[in-house]
């Protein structure tokens, strides 16, 4: 199964009403709940989930949304490959896989991103260095958001 296809299960079960899905494809099981109470999925928790601002008026959506474009990529972008946890470390007490500054070869350890409890090691692209951390320790990531700036 495919992260694009789980993506689209996940959004059409939480905009459903129904309280319960189980689905087993190609060895990979899948069980959604939801709380009777609360709308959202139930794995899903309030604390862990970014503050967004939603603009009020057409005139600030085209504000925030040409702000967000007009931000010069000098370098290449490290993307995240699937959606989940953000790590920047490999353990709560060890020191961030990299900072901002850092220099780093193709093929070393970024980060790592947690997904259905399997750790994904995330690794630079080419050699570089470290322009822009996007990503803060523990965030939820969605699909293709960037993570990381490399430079020369």
């Amino acid at each position: 199964m495919e992260i694009k296809e789980v993506k689209e299960l996940l959004k059409a079960f939480d905009e459903s009403e129904s309280t319960y899905l189980s689905i087993e494809q190609e060895g990979v099981k899948i069980k959604l709940k939801k709380q009777s109470e609360m709308p959202r999925l139930s794995y899903v928790e309030s604390s862990v989930l970014p503050q967004i601002e939603i603009p009020q008026n057409k005139e600030d959506v085209a504000s925030a949304t040409n702000e967000a474009k007009e931000e010069p990529v000098d370098g290449q972008q490290v993307l995240a490959p699937l959606v989940g946890i953000f790590y920047a470390a490999p353990s709560p007490e060890a020191s961030a896989y990299v900072q901002v500054g850092d220099k780093v070869k193709a093929g070393q350890i970024l980060c790592l991103i947690e997904a259905m409890k399997m750790m994904s090691e995330i690794t630079a692209p080419r050699d570089g260095i470290i322009k822009k951390i996007y990503a803060k320790n523990q965030d939820v990531v969605e699909y293709e958001q960037p993570l990381f700036l490399i430079g020369d």
